[in-house]
């Protein structure tokens, strides 16, 4: 099975797993593809190569899209098309689970070879076949020259920590959270927490943070027994201009919206 599909994608995909190769290509936008405990951005040219059975999904935030192109292969297609030594290549990526690679240097060739593969999966013509599995080759081999596996050691080394540092920042959102507190708290250096706390969530701590008041606000929203006013304050927002941009990017409403919204459907 040859497997392609090309489309622009701004809303987040469940998290799912599967038993084909997947090679995936950001043609222009943003966004993330995640695991569980690894969030590695999506930039124009660059592709990821995701090893069957890695539970993974493409996230969004409000405001981002990603123009992909999808190539879904399975073991025993690739097995008859590929040649021995790509084979190899692709036995390598599998075992690194998840890789990414900027194509600074070859970018028009990996837009051309991905156009010589069309969308679809029931291609009958035998040269058009031929070509497409040709182009797939190419980029198995252009990936895997550039090819940037996440460091195992370095992630599983910092995973838990900021695990923690999540879970304390959950009983710390009513409260003015620096990143020079949390760093002396759990004992990393500025730098490495911001690019570790980037590394295994997708966000910047201050994003995160914000993020999290937003849910709590949110739930208090629902819940209907305070102002929202009072569920701003004690979700940790001091300036309610901000909190209400805040909460309006997120959910597409006012405060006020959401409420009569939410309360409305529980009616129903």
């Amino acid at each position: 099975m040859l497997w392609s599909m090309t489309a622009k994608v701004q809303e987040s995909f469940p998290w799912h797993g599967h038993d084909i190769l997947e090679w995936v290509f950001c043609r222009s936008g943003s966004g993330r593809l995640e695991t569980k405990g690894l969030a590695i951005e999506l930039r124009p040219g660059r592709s990821f190569f995701i090893a069957p059975g890695i539970l993974h999904r493409f996230a969004f935030q409000p405001g981002e899209e990603a123009d992909l192109k999808f190539l879904c292969l399975n073991s025993q297609d690739m097995a008859t098309n590929l040649s021995p030594a790509q084979l190899a290549l692709l036995e390598g990526m599998i075992a690194a689970g998840v890789s990414y690679t900027d194509h600074e240097k070859n970018l028009p060739n990996v837009r051309e070879l991905c156009d010589l593969i069309p969308d679809g999966f029931n291609i009958t013509d035998a040269r058009e076949l031929a070509v497409a599995w040709g182009a797939v080759g190419m980029l198995v081999a252009l990936h895997a020259q550039g090819g940037d596996a996440p460091d195992d050691y370095s992630w599983r080394r910092y995973r838990q920590k900021i695990e923690d540092i999540k879970d304390w920042i959950g009983t710390k959102l009513d409260e003015c959270i620096s990143l020079d507190e949390v760093g002396t708290r759990f004992g990393l250096s500025r730098s490495v927490l911001t690019r570790e706390f980037r590394r295994h969530t997708g966000k910047s701590f201050i994003d995160y943070c914000n993020g999290r008041r937003i849910e709590k606000v949110a739930a208090i929203l629902a819940a209907g027994k305070e102002s929202i006013t009072q569920a701003a304050l004690e979700s940790g927002f001091a300036n309610l201009s901000h909190f209400h941009r805040q909460f309006k990017a997120v959910y597409g409403l006012t405060p006020a919206a959401f409420r009569r919204q939410v309360l409305g459907m529980s009616k129903n």
